[in-house]
């Protein structure tokens, strides 16, 4: 699908700690520690330190073997909890902060695995495409997935895993600083259109009037300004937008 895996998104996104646009599809958990405390919000400086060292570690080691060893455990965690409901844990929250900030196809990553079950989509795959978006063979099965959600009628959203999924997008937002929530918003925007959900767009104006640049939130409303959606709804109108 254009526009998934869509070039150099800025990162700078407004949302705070706001959580209304998932309220229909499941009230968020508040990520807690063990002793009942909201965890400590991540600074900017923690942030980029962590960003620094994926960029390091990508320079020395390649980005595959790099990418693979920084994502899989974190991913595990995000896996783990779309199927079954918890929290993230603060380091979970801040590596998959920094790396949708660092490289879109892990935002892609966790896109996909919140709208497509893991039969369909294994934590391997995601892995290796995050790793290796640019692999034709990795490029050809995300197409194919997303296709396939888009124009089977048949494919109807698992309710609770998308709640999850947003759930843990809104709790990242709330952990981290501004600059980190362009693309967990521009992923909310995204399955909320694929949901049919009337916050779709507000969600994705809300990132473009922070930055313009947000290209997945633009075609989240170029979406439904057509009046294009998912064939379950009965709103597909030509290919994936």
């Amino acid at each position: 699908m254009d526009g998934v895996n869509d070039g150099n998104d800025g990162r700078k996104c407004g949302y705070g700690q706001e959580r209304g646009p998932c309220s229909r599809v499941q009230e968020p958990r508040t990520s807690q520690t063990g002793d009942g405390e909201r965890p400590m919000p991540f600074s900017e400086r923690e942030l980029d330190a962590t960003d620094r060292i994926l960029r390091e570690h990508c320079r020395e080691q390649g980005m595959y073997d790099a990418i693979r060893m920084y994502l899989r455990e974190p991913l595990d965690h995000w896996m783990e909890t779309l199927r079954c409901g918890g929290d993230l844990g603060r380091t979970d929250m801040a590596a998959l902060a920094v790396g949708m900030s660092r490289t879109l196809a892990i935002r892609d990553a966790l896109l996909i695995s919140i709208i497509i079950d893991e039969e369909r989509c294994p934590r391997e795959f995601l892995l290796d495409f995050a790793s290796r978006p640019m692999l034709p063979r990795n490029a050809r099965r995300l197409e194919e997935l997303l296709s396939a959600s888009f124009h089977d009628a048949a494919t109807h959203p698992d309710m609770a895993r998308c709640g999850r999924g947003i759930g843990m997008l809104l709790d990242i937002i709330a952990m981290v600083p501004e600059s980190y929530h362009v693309q967990p918003l521009a992923v909310i925007s995204y399955v909320l259109w694929w949901l049919g959900d009337d916050r779709a767009m507000p969600c994705a104006m809300r990132a473009l009037a922070i930055d313009e640049g947000c290209s997945l939130a633009a075609i989240v409303c170029s979406a439904v300004h057509r009046h294009v959606g998912p064939a379950w709804i009965g709103e597909t109108i030509g290919d994936t937008p």
